[in-house]
């Protein structure tokens, strides 16, 4: 399940080595305060992956690498790791269980719900 902005993975160090938490299954175990963000950035992540495979489902949408979808993703799993005390292998487990629920057979329409809010937050993020 690699996902081009994976580069959460070069985090800085002092987050790599953060101790575990809680499990956190899903980001609906945490508040909506805290998951808003991380969705888009997997949305975000979900139709660079599109793009990049050719994939019909990413043409409508703007370049994810190119027009700061990857730049918001990092962002915003960095957050949710430090408001969570997630490690990296929670974060990426955690990033693999919501990408394998946006890839059911309506992951096209889920996204291209999430998408008009998620652009506007990150364009408010000034990305």
């Amino acid at each position: 399940m690699s996902s081009p902005f994976i580069a959460v993975l070069a985090l800085p160090l002092a987050l790599q080595g953060a101790p575990a938490a809680p499990d956190v299954s899903a980001l609906s175990d945490l508040p909506i305060e805290q998951t808003a963000a991380p969705r888009c950035g997997i949305a975000f992540a979900l139709v660079s992956r599109w793009q990049k495979a050719d994939d019909p489902r990413g043409a409508d949408y703007p370049d994810m690498e190119a027009n700061g979808g990857r730049e918001f993703f990092v962002r915003s799993m960095a957050r949710l790791m430090e408001q969570q005390d997630l490690s990296r292998d929670a974060l990426v487990a955690l990033i693999g269980r919501e990408l394998d629920a946006l890839n059911e057979d309506e992951a096209e329409t889920k996204v291209a719900r999430l998408m008009p809010a998620c652009a506007l937050m990150k364009e408010s993020a000034g990305l």
